[in-house]
């Protein structure tokens, strides 16, 4: 999919909706609510979703990237 970034993806998944207009707007409905760096990114993120069709979204798959709290990851302590 290479046309979004690792964190464009992450934030994608935090606001995606059934269509890419829903998604587009539920993530500039949140634009007051983020810092700064975060607005730019969300801003960005939501002009790249604009550019795609409905059908092009609807058949993109995007999974959110996993973090080292996963249930399956186990810290050793060897303190």
């Amino acid at each position: 999919m290479g046309q979004f970034t690792f964190e464009e993806i992450n934030l994608i998944c935090c606001y995606r909706r059934k269509t890419r207009a829903d998604t587009v707007a539920a993530m500039t409905a949140a634009l007051p609510y983020m810092e700064t760096e975060i607005q730019e990114l969300a801003e960005h993120t939501a002009e790249k979703l604009k550019q795609l069709t409905e059908e092009k979204f609807a058949g993109l798959v995007f999974l959110p990237a996993e973090d080292c709290y996963s249930p399956f990851f186990v810290y050793i302590n060897s303190a």
